[in-house]
């Protein structure tokens, strides 16, 4: 067996047995790496046998029959892993005729996506020992990447071990990494087979110039100087035309017809043979297929023993699935025909066809009936984005005397607080609602939900999906299957308490215990009951340090109509402030703690009873923590304590404070009318008119002065809109100015029940004012803010600064992040200055995952790169040779880091700028390049 070890990169020769792909060439650099590293199951193995492999290259059985190719994904993926993987794999079956499909029972050969000690490796083509695996470790999570490893699967080598190679590409072996040449050998005329295309530098399944490079500026492969190629090699971005005539010659797919995914369409014939489509819809789907053999020429004998010029439409993902119907040619009847899943086939036989005319007409329904123990629900066109003004419903029957149960394996709709745009509901059998204590309410759904699991109290549960007109988001994916409630069969031995999951159970214990090892029986632990209005709890031996793998729970009660008031006075606990990965606090339902605090940590409980759960994981120990807490009367509760609007509790007393745009009167309880301006500077919020949801006030002038962080613009979204009608707005009105104060640019002014459109200001900063007159009031308006990157930017003599994210920080950059800074001179032949004052970027050999790139002007051409950047050094200063800069930042839906802040400037124009692009990353010092070979 062949083993190939490559930097996550490139292809197209045809079936060897397994590639490793890694990511970040830190993983592999060493020249001592030992037995012990991630390959082991592969080293050992390759060095017994390096070349012995290479004779099973070409083998027709490494072919997947039909090309069809089962995979199973790993339950330890997150959702938006799988919704990556099921792109990558619609990817290829849009260009081609294999067709990737879940695995079931009788699949005895598929491939299963894991993480394995390798990163990223797959082997080429169908292994035939049953499972087989795709590794996606970590920093193999992209699109590109996953497309690339998928070509192994599908069966291609990389495009630089064709024999050949040489005639188009040099390799540099003194640029290499030691121990990684083998990497770089050509295969034999008779190992590979390239199926008479060529040479493919654009191909996804290519090396790039760096691959396994000793360091940065060092090529290990390039385009031979007369091959005419100047684009950079080793993309990860799509198939290439090369990637696809090659993998429609590999697996013989029919010349005429294709891959149709869209929610409708129609089917022509264009030549005489055979075509075939495959109608691919998002699971949960049904497609309907209009067909008519009026196109093709009517049968010589009978339609049953007809060869020719007929049209066979199959229930399934291949011309071998179930027969759905036949239809001769000359038959001027539509038929319609159904299909029982979410994928049809069809094969079409002609000798004369009509190509004007088309023979069929598709659509694919979202929702209906499911009569089934387990499946899969897709929204409309998943994996990309639904389509806008859907309505969809399922009704899900499973066994009598089971329930559903309905997992949230990805689920991304466009956010509301009231779900009133886009959302999903679930309802309780045919009664439309869930029954939730007796009383009949509905479950709805919107935003982004990670991991979710509800149970229904029925075998029958429906869902509805809607989306409206405007944003559209990627959508969900929902798994369903029977649930049982094993906490009611003789099944339960737990000693205090059995809690049903989905598909099993598991046992819980009662304050103060704790699960034992043989998972049913509760131990004496730390934690316990406290009714008291005083006391104090602690981490276990503080104040020493608190030992691994343990939880602890205390349940603290006071009297009724006391709230409890916790003081932490001591707290270091494992773990970063923003992300409580490893050990943690967490009090309610409140968000977890962790981190080290210099001064006390005070919490109010809402009610009278409070949950504090301490748990540690099982590698790093801290000091640990000690709280106080004591019971205090709510003297709010009582008829809200005389306060006119809001009354607040304070330990040992309370305050009484007003709505937006009042005041406290002089007595401290009653509310008057005061001055009504607010200074806004988080950066994204939600604002109102005063008294709002009720009227607002008669008389009433009111401004709010947006600013968020410097470099980002703001957008403002109105959720609710009811002010006096005027055709001119001349009673009550809404003025948004497109800047600091009412004398910038106004961008308008509204009324009446219509929502102003999306607003999004130009600069930082944004003001609104709100008047009332004296006559007629309404509802008023609810707005959410929020921050947007980018933006014209201005540079002038005195520095400005840009944010790679508004909350700098306080957390790191966002995921799927495309900004655009323009920065021009505000003076007349002069130029624009750059500096990075801090600089964090997830760093990656070639800058292919986050970067920023630099522009010299107002367009973002080659000609005028900069340099792109990633890692954590500061790029060098950079200055323009003419009046503007481009700065763009774009991150992917993986690593997420710090950000950076740049200063701008005006500046004396150069007269040249340096080019680079390079992976800006710290690392220990390279041993001397033997091969010199650096870029310009």
């Amino acid at each position: 067996m062949k083993i190939v070890r490559n930097h996550v990169i490139p292809v197209s020769t045809i079936l060897l047995f397994i590639v490793i792909d890694l990511v970040h060439p830190s993983v592999i650099s060493s020249p001592s790496l030992s037995e012990d590293t991630g390959d082991i199951r592969f080293r050992r193995f390759y060095r017994s046998s390096r070349r012995v492999s290479r004779a099973a290259t070409a083998k027709k059985e490494r072919i997947w029959p039909e090309g069809i190719i089962p995979f199973v994904i790993a339950s330890n993926f997150s959702g938006e892993h799988q919704h990556l993987f099921l792109r990558a794999m619609r990817h290829w079956e849009n260009y081609t005729c294999v067709s990737f499909v879940p695995r079931q029972a009788h699949h005895k050969h598929y491939i299963t996506f894991t993480v394995d000690k390798c990163g990223c490796c797959s082997y080429v083509g169908r292994r035939g020992e049953g499972p087989q695996a795709i590794s996606i470790g970590k920093n193999c999570d992209k699109f590109g990447i996953v497309v690339h490893e998928l070509g192994h699967v599908v069966g291609f080598w990389h495009e630089h071990t064709r024999p050949d190679r040489d005639m188009y590409v040099d390799i540099f072996y003194k640029s290499i990494q030691t121990g990684q040449d083998y990497n770089f050998e050509k295969s034999k005329p008779d190992e590979v087979d390239s199926l008479d295309e060529p040479y493919d530098f654009s191909s996804i399944m290519h090396y790039a110039r760096d691959t396994f490079s000793r360091g940065a500026f060092y090529d290990t492969i390039l385009p031979k100087p007369n091959s005419g190629f100047r684009l950079e090699i080793g993309q990860r971005v799509q198939l290439s035309d090369g990637d696809i005539r090659q993998t429609k010659k590999l697996y013989k797919c029919a010349e005429c017809g294709g891959t149709l995914m869209q929610e409708s369409g129609n089917l022509a014939i264009q030549q005489p043979g055979m075509c075939v489509w495959h109608i691919i819809s998002p699971q949960g789907h049904t497609i309907f297929l209009n067909v008519t053999g009026s196109t093709l020429l009517p049968p010589t004998t009978s339609c049953t023993n007809e060869v020719d010029n007929v049209i066979s439409v199959r229930d399934g993902v291949s011309i071998s699935s179930p027969l759905l119907d036949r239809v001769c040619g000359g038959s001027k009847l539509f038929r319609t025909i159904a299909s029982s899943g979410n994928r049809i086939t069809i094969q079409v036989q002609s000798t004369q066809p009509t190509p004007s005319l088309p023979f069929a007409t598709y659509y694919a329904i979202c929702g209906g009936p499911i009569y089934a123990n387990e499946g899969v629900i897709h929204s409309p066109k998943y994996p990309e984005s639904y389509p806008p003004n859907s309505d969809c419903q399922w009704t899900i029957h499973v066994d009598e005397n089971s329930q559903v149960a309905i997992e949230f394996v990805y689920f991304h709709l466009e956010q509301h607080k009231e779900c009133i745009y886009d959302r999903l509901i679930l309802t309780e059998g045919s009664s439309k609602v869930l029954k939730k204590n007796g009383k009949e309410t509905s479950e709805t759904f919107c935003g982004q939900i990670e991991k979710k699991t509800i149970v229904s109290k029925t075998n029958q549960l429906s869902l509805r999906f809607f989306s409206d007109n405007s944003v559209q988001k990627s959508g969900f994916e929902l798994r369903f299957s029977k649930e049982l409630n094993e906490c009611a069969t003789d099944k339960n031995i737990c000693h205090h308490y059995c809690v049903n999951t989905v598909g099993g159970f598991k046992c819980a214990c009662r304050v103060g215990y704790s699960l034992s090892a043989n998972g049913f029986s509760c131990d004496s632990t730390c934690g316990g009951y406290l009714k008291a209005s005083n006391g104090s709890i602690s981490s276990p031996n503080f104040p020493e340090m608190y030992p691994n793998s343990k939880t602890c729970v205390w349940e603290i009660e006071a009297p009724e109509g006391y709230h409890i008031f916790i003081n932490f006075t001591e707290f270091t606990v494992e773990g970063m402030k923003t992300e409580c990965a490893y050990d943690y606090v967490k009090i309610g339902d409140s968000e977890k703690l962790c981190g080290e605090y210099d001064k006390p940590l005070l919490f109010t409980t809402p009610k009278n009873r409070v949950r504090i759960e301490f748990s540690s994981d099982s590698s790093v120990e801290r000091d640990g923590f000690f709280a106080n807490f004591i019971a205090d009367f709510d003297e709010c509760q009582n008829n809200n304590a005389g306060c006119e609007h809001v009354c607040q509790n304070r330990l040992g007393s309370y305050v009484c404070a007003c709505n937006p745009g009042f005041i406290l009167a002089e007595d401290k309880h009653n509310c008057k009318e005061g001055s009504c301006f607010f200074e806004v500077n988080a950066p994204s919020g939600e604002i109102n008119t005063p008294n709002y949801p009720n009227d607002y006030p008669k008389g009433q002038n009111c401004s709010w002065h947006f600013v968020t962080t410097p470099g980002h613009r703001l957008m403002l979204t109105f959720s609710s809109f009811q002010v006096e009608e005027h055709a001119q707005c001349k009673y009550d009105a809404v003025s948004v100015f497109d800047g600091g104060d009412d004398s910038a640019q106004l961008a308008g002014v509204f009324c009446g029940l219509t929502p102003p459109p999306l607003l999004l200001s130009s600069s930082n900063e944004l003001y609104l004012t709100f008047s009332s007159d004296a006559s007629v009031s309404r509802r008023g308006f609810q707005a959410q803010y929020t921050s947007v990157c980018g933006g014209r930017l201005t540079a002038e003599s005195t520095p400005g600064h840009i944010y790679s994210h508004a909350t700098f920080s306080d957390s790191k950059y966002g995921k799927n992040q495309d900004c655009t800074w323009s920065v021009r001179a505000k003076s007349p032949g002069r130029g624009v200055r750059i500096q990075f004052s801090t600089f964090n970027v997830e760093s990656e050999e070639g800058c292919q995952y986050d970067y920023i790139e630099i522009y010299d002007g107002s367009e973002a051409t080659v000609e005028s790169l900069v340099g792109r950047f990633c890692g954590d050094i500061i790029p060098e200063v950079i200055s323009s040779t003419g009046p503007e800069l481009l700065l763009i930042m774009h991150t992917d839906n993986a690593e997420e880091e710090k950000g950076f802040v740049a200063e701008y400037r005006e500046t004396t124009r150069s007269s040249s700028t340096k080019r680079t692009f390079v992976s800006r990353t710290r690392h220990n010092p390279l041993e001397e390049p033997i091969h010199d070979r650096r870029r310009e």
